[in-house]
């Protein structure tokens, strides 16, 4: 599979494949955010060179290959969370919001506040850098994280009564 010292693409693949896989844990928003901002940068340049554009290409790569791997062991609810922002109508998702926790308990709930939380915090910081958020998108996230929270509230308070 090797060539003197250069990999052949499909080992350097596997390699990246085994890298990303131990390093999984290092794959933080921030590092996807860092990643994205290095594209744009690259991007922006006033002249671009063969070995700039190759570098992009790398990066969009690294990028796709990281979020693919963070989705292999994406929560449930992370699933469930993108299945509720799929419902347009509000009292739709939150019957359906409602139903599941109702089903699931609180343990769940408190797992679905925190990515909301951190959907949240990440809009937030997105506009903080001059980013745009879609605002209906940003309204549904506050109301599914208003409703799980009152949900634990409520739960809570019945399991100290």
């Amino acid at each position: 599979e090797t060539d003197g010292d250069k990999l052949s693409p499909s080992a350097m693949e596997e390699r990246l494949d085994e890298l990303l896989s131990a390093e999984r844990g290092a794959f933080t928003p921030g590092f996807l955010r860092h990643v994205e901002g290095e594209c744009e940068r690259i991007a922006n340049l006033k002249t671009t060179s063969p070995e700039s554009a190759r570098m992009t290409q790398v990066l969009r790569l690294i990028q796709a290959r990281v979020l693919e791997e963070l989705g292999k062991g994406i929560g449930e609810g992370a699933v469930v969370l993108g299945q509720l922002l799929g419902y347009d109508d509000d009292s739709e998702r939150a019957a359906v919001l409602d139903a599941g926790l109702a089903v699931r308990g609180v343990d769940f709930a408190k797992e679905l506040a925190a990515l909301t939380a951190e959907a949240l915090k990440g809009f937030g910081e997105v506009r903080t850098q001059g980013g745009e958020v879609d605002p209906e998108l940003v309204r549904s996230v506050e109301g599914i994280d208003d409703r799980i929270r009152r949900f634990i509230e409520r739960n809570e308070e019945k399991d100290f009564q």
